[in-house]
C-alpha cells in the first residue's frame, strides 16, 4: 500500500475547512442597528447585541482569512470574559460557543492541532443551549475535533469523532427529511464530507477496503437530489486522494472520472 504524505492530508483538509459554509438553518448573530429597534429590545436582546458588537469585528477578520495568534488572543481577552459574565443563559452560551469554535478553526489554520481539539471540545459544552443539538454546527464540531486529531496523527480517536458526527447527521436528517427537503439535502452533503474524512482515518490505519467503501458511500450521498454541489466537489477531491493512497489503479481511474 502506498500511503500519501501526511502533510498533503493536512493541507487539503485545512483548505476544505477554510471554504466551508454553514448549513441552512444554522444561527448566526443578527444585528439590530437602528435606534428604533434597539428601544424595543428586551434586556436579553440588549445583552445579545452587546456581545455581538464585540464578537463580530473579530469574527469578520477571521472570515477574511486573517487567523493569527493576535485574533485568538482577542477572542480570549475580549469575547470570552464578557460572555462569561453574562447573566442571560442563551447569549452567554451562544458567544462562548462561537468564540471557542472560531478559536479552534484559527488553531487548525495555524496547525496547532492540540489547541484546536481543546477549543472544539470546549465549544461542545455550550452547544446544547446554543445553537442546540439539532443544528448542523453540533455534528460539524465533532468533525472539527476529528480533523484536529488527524493533525496529531491520532487516527483511531479521529475515527471515533467522525463516526459520532455521522451518527448525529443521520439523526438530524431523519428528523427533517419529510418536512424540509432542502435542509435534509444540505445535512446529507455535510455528512458525506465527514464520511470522506473518515475514509482518510481508515486509510491511515491501513484499512484500505474500509476507506474505499466509506468514501464511495460519501460519493453516493452527494449525488442524491438537491445536495449542494460544493459538498460533491470536496468529496471528490478527498476521494481522489484516498484512491491514490491505496495505489489501486482501478480506484484511481474511477475517481479521476468523477466530478
Amino acid at each position: 500500500m502506498h500511503l500519501f504524505g501526511f502533510s498533503s492530508i493536512v493541507f487539503t483538509i485545512l483548505a476544505l475547512i477554510a471554504a466551508q459554509t454553514k448549513d441552512p438553518g444554522s444561527s448566526k448573530p443578527t444585528r439590530h442597528d437602528s435606534v428604533e429597534v434597539v428601544a424595543k429590545l428586551s434586556p436579553e436582546e440588549v445583552e445579545n447585541q452587546k456581545l455581538e458588537d464585540v464578537y463580530e469585528p473579530i469574527s469578520a477578520q477571521e472570515r477574511k482569512g486573517n487567523c493569527s495568534t493576535e485574533i485568538v488572543g482577542r477572542y480570549k481577552s475580549e469575547v470570552i470574559p464578557l460572555a462569561e459574565k453574562s447573566s442571560f443563559n442563551v447569549p452567554k452560551n451562544k458567544f462562548l460557543f462561537l468564540a471557542h469554535q472560531d478559536i479552534g478553526n484559527c488553531y487548525l489554520a495555524l496547525q496547532k492541532f492540540v489547541e484546536a481539539e481543546t477549543s472544539f471540545k470546549k465549544a461542545l459544552q455550550y452547544a446544547p443551549v446554543w445553537p442546540g443539538v439539532n443544528d448542523s454546527d453540533y455534528p460539524i464540531d465533532f468533525r472539527q475535533i476529528g480533523t484536529a486529531q488527524m493533525g496529531q496523527e491520532r487516527w483511531e480517536a479521529a475515527e471515533e469523532s467522525f463516526q459520532k458526527s455521522v451518527s448525529i447527521f443521520d439523526s438530524q436528517i431523519d428528523q427533517v427529511m419529510k418536512s424540509d427537503a432542502e435542509r435534509a439535502a444540505s445535512l446529507r452533503g455535510s455528512k458525506a464530507l465527514t464520511m470522506a474524512y473518515l475514509g482518510i482515518a481508515y486509510l491511515r490505519q491501513g484499512r484500505t477496503a474500509d476507506a474505499m467503501k466509506t468514501v464511495d458511500s460519501a460519493f453516493g450521498e452527494v449525488k442524491q437530489p438537491d445536495v449542494p454541489a460544493r459538498f460533491a466537489k470536496r468529496v471528490v477531491e478527498l476521494g481522489r486522494l484516498i484512491a491514490q493512497g491505496t495505489g489501486d489503479n482501478d480506484a484511481i481511474a474511477k475517481w479521476s472520472q468523477r466530478n
